[in-house]
């Protein structure tokens, strides 16, 4: 067996494999034994079919598919021994059609297409600069936590009047050009928070409504999100891109949340271990929470960021052209050209990144044992066996529990890849420049979500 390399530029390559009969034909010839042994052909007793009517038979199926393993353990070995980086797998050219005569089989020739990996020089250094963002936890954000969590135990009542803080139960019925409800038109029966309508001119009108009062409102000024919007007129989210009607909205039902007390009762209720008993400490811990909720958005956010700009700072050259032949011969279902096209970029851009990750965990020598994968699952179940009010002590327990987990080979993974990213990032914040910046809340969250 003869297996070469030919270069053709720094990111494609093409291996050549000529087998001659002595590297198959006993693979080849062991194999048509054994299929003699267990074939069931009409007239011959199992094991007593002649050999050379299983060859005649079956010795060309035979023969392609112990030359095809022949060739998929030579050629992985090869790349293995030599240690090339590629991407995808190896595509087997055309002229393998052209191979040899598999009539009367003697030498053969296949040659195969391989993407290698672009080289990729990370250092990670004070010059490395990146932003990190936090929010801004201010007086504001710390009253909206405690009037949502004074309502989230508040008690519900119905006034007869809606006010600002009011929440609609409302028909929501189409109109046509003549100010009438359209015919087929849309009709959907929803809820209609007042408070978090953004349109002054909106809001103002719901206010002061009663149950049976009708007016026409543009459905565009109930909510500013449009899958929101959506769930709220009971329609799909691209259909909201084409609505310009206007919409007869009917009060059913007018409900007002009225918010619990700042008293010990409610701080009980936060607070089950009875560490909080005022207003100040209540504001203290609140916080804290947020500061230890927000930790989590930042370190998401900077991940996002962070690998969106390295990515493009190094911007690693691909093979595109063998790269999109990859895609296409092994998705499951047939893709067009246009697809394709439509789809690499994005294809091209998380294959960069998943490269220059994969550079900075073998250069800066990150591991994760098995051990630390342990304690995290650990971890992760004694908070959530925690939030659901059942403290885990056993300590034996948990360790099973842990070890089934990591026994799950797609958990495993993703556990493996969590840690690894956890440690890189560490890494990051450690070796490289990061300057904090502090978002006003809504800012902060509109970047976490775009």
């Amino acid at each position: 067996m003869i297996i070469e390399k030919t270069l053709i530029d720094e990111l494609n390559a093409e291996i050549s494999i000529n087998l001659q009969p002595e590297d198959y034909q006993p693979k080849v010839d062991k194999a048509l034994k054994d299929y003699r042994k267990r074939a069931q052909i009409p007239g011959f007793r199992s094991g007593q079919v002649p050999a050379s009517l299983v060859k005649q038979r079956f010795g060309k199926s035979i023969l392609a598919e112990e030359v095809n393993s022949l060739l998929q353990d030579s050629i992985y070995k090869y790349i293995s021994e030599n240690k090339l980086e590629i991407l995808g797998s190896p595509i087997p050219t055309k002229e393998d059609e052209d191979g040899g005569d598999w009539d009367n089989p003697g030498d053969f020739r296949f040659k195969y297409q391989i993407g290698l990996a672009p080289e990729i020089d990370v250092k990670l250094d004070k010059n490395l600069k990146f932003n990190y963002y936090k929010v801004d936890v201010n007086q504001e954000l710390i009253n909206r936590q405690i009037k949502d969590l004074a309502r989230r135990y508040g008690k519900m009542s119905n006034p007869e009047i809606s006010t600002e803080e009011c929440l609609l139960h409302a028909d929501l019925a189409e109109l046509d050009e003549t100010g009438i409800i359209k015919e087929g038109g849309i009709q959907n029966k929803t809820h209609v928070g007042i408070e978090y309508i953004k349109d002054q001119s909106t809001k103002s009108s719901l206010i002061g409504l009663k149950v049976g009062d009708s007016l026409t409102v543009n459905p565009n000024f109930l909510s500013d999100n449009h899958q929101n919007l959506a769930e709220m007129l009971g329609i799909t989210h691209d259909e909201v891109h084409h609505l310009h009607s206007q919409f007869r909205l009917t009060v059913i039902e007018v409900k007002h949340l009225e918010p619990h007390e700042l008293n010990e009762e409610l701080f009980m209720k936060l607070y089950a271990d009875g560490s909080i008993t005022s207003e100040a400490q209540l504001r203290e811990a609140i916080t804290a929470d947020l500061e230890k909720m927000f930790a989590r958005d930042s370190d998401f956010l900077f991940k996002k960021e962070f690998a969106r700009e390295l990515t493009d700072k190094l911007n690693p050259q691909l093979p595109e052209s063998f790269l999109k032949k990859f895609i296409a011969l092994t998705n499951e279902k047939p893709l067009t050209d246009d697809i394709i096209e439509r789809e690499y970029p994005l294809y091209a851009a998380q294959l960069r990144w998943e490269l220059i990750e994969g550079k900075i965990i073998r250069q800066y020598e990150l591991r994760v044992s098995q051990d630390e994968a342990l304690e995290h699952v650990k971890d992760v179940l004694k908070t959530r066996y925690a939030s659901y009010g059942l403290p885990m002590d056993d300590n034996e327990l948990l360790t099973a529990l842990a070890k089934e987990t990591l026994a799950k080979k797609e958990e495993a993974k993703n556990i493996f890849d969590f840690l690894y990213e956890e440690k890189m990032m560490a890494l990051v914040k450690e070796n490289c420049s990061l300057q904090e910046i502090i978002l006003p809340f809504d800012e902060f969250v509109h970047k976490v979500q775009h």
